[in-house]
């Protein structure tokens, strides 16, 4: 069966055994990293580690965990290593210039979208109502109700 029909933790498993293997190492030189019935069932493919769990086993592996999941992803979707590092990256650079791997300050996370969406609505009912758009021109230009406009409206 080819590695791009198998489940993700079949081919991590497989990874895993080969680095391991790569590596000189038995599964009994990791003992103390990893039970080793574990390690068997997670280079088996029966089961997936928690990601403490995998993190641990990548480092006494000597190999990033990121680097882990780039060979696993390149293997299920069929591609050499070489052009999954090119397709990772393409993808990463479009997330970074778009912002979408910002953080998050901790304010706005404890609002949630929500409350993100309300503060840009009331900036927006605000600046418009400042051009001396009325309340239902404003409602038409934001495509929200009136109720939502009046609801941010300034009476000063």
């Amino acid at each position: 069966m080819s590695a791009k029909k198998m489940g993700f933790e079949k081919v991590l498993g497989q990874v895993l055994r080969d680095i391991r293997i790569h590596s000189g190492l038995t599964r009994t030189e990791l003992v103390e990293t990893l039970h080793i019935s574990n390690l068997s069932k997670i280079e088996n493919g029966h089961i997936l580690p928690r990601i403490d769990t995998l993190a641990a086993l990548c480092g006494a592996l000597g190999v990033a965990l990121s680097d882990v999941l780039l060979v696993v992803e390149a293997r299920r979707s069929g591609l050499d290593v070489q052009d999954q590092i090119l397709r990772s990256n393409k993808r990463l650079m479009a997330l970074l210039n778009a912002g979408r791997l910002n953080p998050v300050a901790a304010d706005d996370a404890i609002r949630g979208i929500r409350g993100q969406k309300a503060d840009s609505t009331r900036d927006a009912v605000l600046r418009l109502q400042g051009e001396g758009l009325s309340k239902e021109e404003v409602a038409k230009k934001l495509d929200v109700g009136l109720r939502t406009v009046q609801r941010y409206w300034s009476s000063s």
